[in-house]
């Protein structure tokens, strides 16, 4: 077996090819760190516990002004225990809901409607994250005009193509 080309493959050779940047090395897909699992520094109240479904909590954001909460980000109590961690983002804009996968041991009934749920506060988003269009991809001027077919070498509607042929 030979050893790959430059360039290709998992590192090897002078080429940056998929994620390495020569050399030794995988393919750069992040792997390998992971977020500390014990309480944060700084939380703030996220959310209120509504109600449960399918042994899951559906709390409502209580942020003001908006924040989003990201996914996978963990949901503790007051005194730092954790509950879980936040599995889907839902609502309305103005009325956002989230879901929280129970941590091991914790039971959602064992809340009460209106208790507040915490997180750390490097884990949110403004809302105009989510709202606002990035700036550069408005509407532009666009390319071409029409289709593009009919001129050119061979392509068009000239002789030589008929209809069912197998090409293009």
């Amino acid at each position: 077996m030979r050893p790959p080309a430059a360039g290709k493959g998992k590192g090897g050779g002078k080429g940056f090819g998929k994620g390495g940047k020569g050399g030794t090395g995988g393919k750069g897909k992040g792997k390998g760190f992971r977020e500390p699992e014990g309480p944060p520094e700084q939380m703030k109240i996220v959310g209120n516990f509504m109600h449960t479904a399918e042994d899951m909590m559906i709390c409502s954001v209580a942020l003001k002004p908006m924040m989003i909460p990201h996914f996978n980000a963990g949901i503790w109590t007051q005194d730092k225990s954790k509950i879980g961690k936040i599995d889907d983002v839902f609502g309305r804009v103005d009325d956002v809901m989230f879901s929280v996968k129970m941590e091991a041991g914790m039971d959602a009934a064992s809340f009460k409607k209106g208790d507040a749920v915490h997180i750390s506060t490097d884990k949110l988003l403004p809302l105009f994250r989510f709202t606002t269009p990035a700036p550069g991809k408005g509407k532009g001027k666009g390319k071409g005009k029409g289709k593009g077919d009919g001129k050119g070498k061979g392509f068009g509607k000239g002789k030589g193509f008929g209809k069912g042929k197998g090409r293009f």
